[in-house]
């Protein structure tokens, strides 16, 4: 009775930040000003002449395709930016929690609190309270990943055309709200070619031709997988060069978010140090190596070279704070060891690889584009199994700690 009663109190907490942070205009990473100068007035330009602006779109500087905007500027009637407007954003993100907690629940024997609470989590993340906050973009590619996730889910149970179709139509509409989930398509197609059977590989081929029209029509148009016309050089955002330095933003990333699974799953410290130890220390050895082998420069992307602009935020406030630039690497040889655990499991390493091809390529890496998808992937999609004990209440008050902590960072720093 104590856990529920302390639970319900944090879900309580949880929703009334959220909420705190909506009144009190709430913003991380500059998001009401990317909301202003791209995200609005594309709404705009999309209500105002679609055909027109939707060929144009590259002059609204997006660097996505624009489900996203298409959606707001026909079922968001309000003007951009006004409370109204937001507040029609903060009831579309809600839908996240919701799906959130109905894969949780089917997937794990967990009561509805401790499923209700695991939920919650997210909004503490600042990237999906901003993104609800503002109407950008984030939450509608999530939404649409997860609905992709729950069926996925549903056709491992069943496996029939409805199920498999609808993986490719919520997978194709996240790819469409945030260009970088093509990885979840990808592993969704890879899963069906080598775990199901000729006929669910043919299909599910068919559907994703068939949903990836749209793109060609725009790519035709735009003359390029972004519109080229208007925002630049296609290698000035996608660039196999900067791929090395990229990875270790990544795998920092992952091993900044996987503490509190560690800390949780992790019952004999001294056994794990002497056990991992050294297989840690050689590969942040080896992650230092390449670093100044490749020359990677952490600072490249910042004309005054005063901070870690694209990297993630931990390269950018280790270095802030060591003014070291391989400082990072601490938490990248953390995330390369949590991936090397994972990869035990076949669907978890074609998932891995997957995430890992589609977002190295990326030359500017920014921490939304993680927060909060390693969360709802280690809940919806991966294989782990000691995840079955998250819900004792030493664990829930730990993920609560953590997810505090970011959220409190985020606002100061």
């Amino acid at each position: 009775m104590f856990k529920k009663y302390l639970i319900s109190s944090l879900i309580f907490i949880n929703f009334l930040s959220f909420i705190l942070g909506f009144f009190f205009l709430e913003e991380h990473g500059a998001s009401n000003l990317d909301a202003e100068l791209h995200t609005y007035p594309a709404i705009e330009g999309l209500k105002n002449n679609f055909l027109d602006n939707i060929i144009t779109y590259g002059k609204y500087g997006e660097f996505s395709y624009p489900l996203h905007h298409i959606i707001f500027s026909i079922f968001n009637p309000f003007e951009t930016g006004s409370l109204e407007f937001r507040l029609i954003s903060v009831f579309w993100s809600f839908l996240i929690l919701i799906f959130f907690f109905y894969i949780i629940k089917k997937k794990f024997n967990f009561r509805n609190y401790e499923v209700v609470f695991l939920s919650s989590l997210l909004l503490l993340s600042p990237y999906f309270r901003t993104s609800a906050f503002w109407g950008m973009t984030e939450n509608t590619g999530i939404l649409f990943l997860i609905l992709s996730l729950l069926f996925y889910n549903n056709q491992k149970k069943k496996n029939d055309i409805n199920n498999i179709f609808l993986i490719c139509l919520f997978s194709s509409l996240a790819l469409y709200s945030r260009v970088q989930y093509v990885f979840i398509c990808l592993f969704f197609y890879l899963d069906i070619i080598f775990s199901s059977s000729n006929k669910s590989r043919i299909y599910s081929t068919l559907f994703y031709i068939f949903l990836s029209i749209p793109a060609l029509i725009l790519i035709y148009f735009w003359g390029g997988v972004i519109d080229e016309q208007h925002v630049g050089e296609f290698n000035s955002l996608i660039n196999f060069k900067t791929i090395p330095r990229t990875l270790l933003v990544i795998f920092s990333l992952i091993g900044f978010y996987s503490v509190p699974f560690l800390i949780c799953f992790i019952s004999d410290f001294k056994s794990l140090i002497k056990t991992y130890i050294i297989k840690y220390l050689f590969i942040f050895m080896l992650l230092a190596s390449l670093f100044y082998i490749l020359d990677l420069d952490i600072l490249s992307l910042n004309e005054n070279r005063d901070y870690a602009y694209g990297q993630g935020f931990l390269a950018n406030y280790l270095y802030q704070i060591t003014k070291v630039q391989i400082s990072y690497l601490i938490f990248s040889a953390l995330g390369l060891c949590v991936l090397f655990h994972l990869s035990s499991s076949v669907k978890n390493k074609i998932l891995i690889y997957c995430l890992l091809i589609i977002f190295s390529f990326r030359v500017h890496f920014f921490t939304e584009y993680l927060d909060p998808l390693l969360f709802v992937l280690a809940f919806c999609l991966l294989e782990i199994k000691q995840l079955k004990e998250i819900v004792k209440l030493k664990n829930l008050i730990i993920f609560e700690m953590f997810f505090v902590f970011t959220l409190f960072g985020a606002i100061l720093l």
